[in-house]
This record gives structure tokens, C-alpha cells and sequence, in this order.
């Protein structure tokens, strides 16, 4: 191994070290401080390591273009709120809002992705095939992601379980989409248009006043499925003919990354809530028997359908969520009750159910699935 490459691992594992200590020390490392040790690690590996510039003929096409998908990314989501509606910003433009996250983030941002580029380019090489193996891409992409994590430190709770699921889903899963995008323009591109993607798909949420009110995890895919639309662009129309790649891989790599999509939009749309299906974890035993604490059902939302005797129910009973069967129907002056009881319950529940009280009807058991779900959530209510 050359001398430059156990320099550029030594400095990129570094800063993984940094980042880590960062991540578990977040009461005294907050954005303010992440950006000044931001600065000083890009100025240091400014100095250790080499210049190398990458000169692509298609450099200003795609950080145009780069600029332009930020828009349509921020006029897509906003349409959205034509049909969930919106909300209005929790941190508005303000010189706190200013100091504590406008301009830590900018740095942030463009000190990232600055070292990305310098770690990047060290490994430039004409064409993919020709390729050594190297470690330094991979962790540039591990400390990139960290740093994403650590972007949003303070938002999210991570001793809670559902904001723990949230950062997992909104924040991690498509933070390792965009880094694959930023990385794979980075090392061709250059980091300018990166920069000004980033910039403008983060801190819109301080400048413009209202937000719409899409579900989270619907939120997160689109932030997945994003960069993925803007890779495929870009390798249609501005690849470099000189990184080779055969036409078997690719197609591989598509049909993979197809199903991967739809398997991810299929669970999106189960656990958003926001369509005709959702999906829902059994959490107690009240049901064993048709159904296991562990399992889970796919629900078809309620939209005063009939129900009859025998139907599974997914209801809020004081609060809580539960699947139930409903054992017996009556009209009473004129309104339909629902008496209802768990499978392995000796008594039926307590009151009735009313249809204000469905939430929807349970049509399809998947056996075992919920199980992580349930394990993660006794972990945290130790």
C-alpha cells in the first residue's frame, strides 16, 4: 500500500472516530460545535492531502441540473400538501434560528462535502474495471452518513421507541440513498452542485413559513426514491464512457434496485396510514390462537363498509389500538353497536363500538413479522 493511501485512511478513519465520539456525546457536541470541527478537519485535510481536480465536460450540465431537481424536489413535496395539507413551520427565520441551525448546517454541508470530494478524488481512476480495491470510498460514505446523523441530533429522541423508528426510517434509510448519489456525482462531478442541492433541500423548511403535513415515512421514501430518479439521469445522459460497466451488470442492477423500490413503496403505503391498506402489529394475546402476539395484519381502512359477524376489527378502545372480533350486532335507537371480545378472552370487552370508533378490518394475517418491532420496543421500555 502507497504511502498517500495509509495517509488518506488514516485521516478518513479519523474522522469516523470524531463522529462516533459526536454521535454518543450529543449533550456537548451540538451543531455548533460539529461545524467548527468541520472546519478545522477540512482545512487540516487540505493541507495532508493531495489537489487533485476532476475536469468532466459534462461538470456544468449536471450541477445545473443538480440545481434543478432541487426545485422540482421542493415543488413535488409542496403539491403533496394540495392533498394532505399543510402545517406551519416549527422554526422560522430569525436570528436564533440563524445561529443555531442556518448557519451550522451551511457549514456543515459544504465542509462535508468538501472533504468527500478531497477523500474522492484521490482515488480517481480512468476506468471501473481497472480499479483496485480501496476501503477509502467506502468509509467516506460511512463518515458522510454520520455526519447526516448527526445533522439532525436534537430532533429526535433516540430513547424513545417511536422516535427512534422515525430517525431509522427518515433520517438513516435515506440518508444511505442521497450518499450514494453524492458520492457517485462527487468522484465525476465535483461537489459544487452537491452543495447546492443540499442547501436548498435543507434549510427551505426555515424560510418558507408552512410545510406540508405528509406522513414521515412517506416523506422518507421520497427522500430514497429521489436520488435514485437523479442517478438514473444523469447515467443516461451525462455518463462518462470511460467508466465501463457491461451491459449484464447494469441490467442486474436495475431489476434489483426495481424490486427494491416497489417491495419499499408497498411498505410505505402499509404504514403510512394515508391509503386504502395499512398495516398494524399484534401486541398482545389476547387473540392466540387466530392471532399470535408477533403477527401482524394487513387492514382494509374503514369507509362504513358492512360488518358482520365474525369480522376481525382494528378499533380504539380507551386510547389504545385493538383487534378484536366482533361477537354480536345491535341497533339501538337507530345507532349500530359492535360488542366485540378477543379470541382467547374469557368476557367480552367492556361497552361497545360504535363506527367512529373502527379504524378498519382486518383481511390478511402475516405471521411473525412483528416480531423485531416487539423486541425493540420491550428493549426500550426497560
Amino acid at each position: 500500500m502507497k504511502k498517500d493511501e495509509i495517509k488518506n485512511l488514516i485521516t478518513i478513519t479519523l474522522l469516523i472516530i470524531i463522529l462516533f465520539f459526536a454521535f454518543f456525546k450529543t449533550n456537548i457536541i451540538n451543531r455548533q460545535i460539529l461545524s467548527i470541527i468541520m472546519i478545522i478537519y477540512a482545512s487540516i485535510i487540505c493541507i495532508l492531502l493531495k489537489k487533485r481536480n476532476i475536469d468532466s465536460i459534462y461538470k456544468k450540465q449536471v450541477n445545473i441540473l443538480l440545481i434543478i431537481f432541487s426545485f422540482v424536489y421542493l415543488a413535488l413535496f409542496y403539491l403533496l400538501g394540495l392533498y394532505f395539507g399543510f402545517i406551519k413551520s416549527k422554526v422560522l427565520l430569525s436570528t436564533w434560528s440563524l445561529l443555531r441551525f442556518i448557519i451550522p448546517l451551511t457549514i456543515i454541508i459544504i465542509t462535508s462535502e468538501m472533504i468527500r470530494y478531497k477523500f474522492l478524488s484521490q482515488n480517481i481512476c480512468i476506468r471501473i474495471k481497472d480499479k483496485k480495491k480501496n476501503l477509502s470510498p467506502l468509509l467516506t460514505y460511512i463518515a458522510m452518513v454520520l455526519v447526516d446523523l448527526l445533522i439532525y441530533t436534537g430532533v429526535y429522541d433516540l430513547t424513545n421507541i417511536n422516535d427512534f423508528l422515525m430517525a431509522i426510517g427518515f433520517v438513516l434509510f435515506a440518508s444511505l440513498s442521497c450518499n450514494l448519489l453524492y458520492n457517485y456525482i462527487s468522484i465525476r462531478y465535483g461537489y459544487t452542485g452537491i452543495i447546492v442541492y443540499r442547501l436548498i433541500t435543507v434549510l427551505y423548511a426555515y424560510f418558507i413559513p408552512i410545510t406540508p403535513d405528509v406522513y414521515i415515512f412517506l416523506r422518507s421514501f421520497i427522500r430514497m426514491l429521489y436520488p435514485y430518479i437523479i442517478y438514473l439521469i444523469i447515467e443516461k445522459y451525462f455518463a462518462n464512457y470511460d467508466f465501463v460497466i457491461s451491459r449484464s451488470t447494469k441490467k442486474k442492477e436495475v431489476i434489483g434496485n426495481t424490486i427494491l423500490i416497489a417491495v419499499i413503496t408497498l411498505i410505505i403505503m402499509l404504514t403510512s396510514c394515508q391509503f386504502k391498506y395499512g398495516i398494524l402489529v399484534v401486541g398482545s394475546s389476547s387473540m392466540t390462537g387466530s392471532l399470535n402476539k408477533g403477527d401482524a395484519i394487513i387492514y382494509e381502512s374503514y369507509d362504513n363498509q358492512m360488518i358482520q359477524k365474525g369480522h376481525v376489527l382494528l378499533f380504539n378502545y380507551n386510547d389504545v389500538q385493538t383487534i378484536h372480533r366482533v361477537v354480536e350486532i345491535k341497533e339501538v335507537n337507530g345507532q349500530i353497536r359492535y360488542y366485540t371480545k378477543g379470541d382467547s378472552n374469557l368476557s367480552l370487552d367492556d361497552d361497545y363500538r360504535t363506527k367512529k370508533d373502527i379504524i378498519g378490518i382486518s383481511r390478511i394475517r402475516l405471521k411473525y413479522i412483528g416480531y423485531p418491532t416487539l423486541l425493540l420496543r420491550e428493549l426500550f421500555n426497560k
